[in-house]
């Protein structure tokens, strides 16, 4: 599991006084950093090798301007080309505030397709497997 500490600046909050819903991806994007490491040590954005297939954001608890958060970041489905990442924000005193997941898929820009993950990555991969205690699950998503 990868932990990752952020200020809540200013500019993240909106006009109802808290963080902004779209800010919470952000969030996520800071916890996913290490990650990116993994495929790419340089960081070079010419030589990235993962691209986003889909994300989703469970709201449990607003967070407010000037707090000091935790984004939990982990592995939880590693399949042939894709892997999740499951995230939570924490707060002081171990509040909830969201919950998310992203879906990240092995992939060559030059080529623009999909590609097998190796088994040096799924092998890291595997080492981040476990989330923190008494985190709340993903809400299903239902019709209604």
């Amino acid at each position: 599991m990868i932990t990752t500490k952020l200020p809540v600046r200013f500019v993240d909050c909106d006009a109802m006084g808290h963080v902004n819903n779209a800010v919470y991806f952000t969030y996520f994007e800071e916890g996913k950093r290490e990650i990116f490491r993994w495929f790419t040590p340089s960081m070079d954005l010419h030589d990235w090798k993962v691209i986003v297939a889909s994300t989703h954001c469970d709201y449990i608890q607003e967070i407010n301007y000037d707090e000091e958060i935790t984004v939990y970041t982990w592995i939880s489905t590693i399949s042939r080309s894709s892997f999740d990442v499951e995230h939570a924000i924490a707060g002081p005193g171990g509040v909830w505030h969201a919950r998310g997941r992203v879906t990240l898929i092995g992939y060559d820009y030059k080529q623009k397709k999909v590609v097998p993950l190796t088994e040096a990555i799924k092998a890291i991969l595997r080492k981040h497997q476990d989330g923190p205690a008494g985190v709340p699950t993903l809400r299903q998503i239902r019709n209604v």
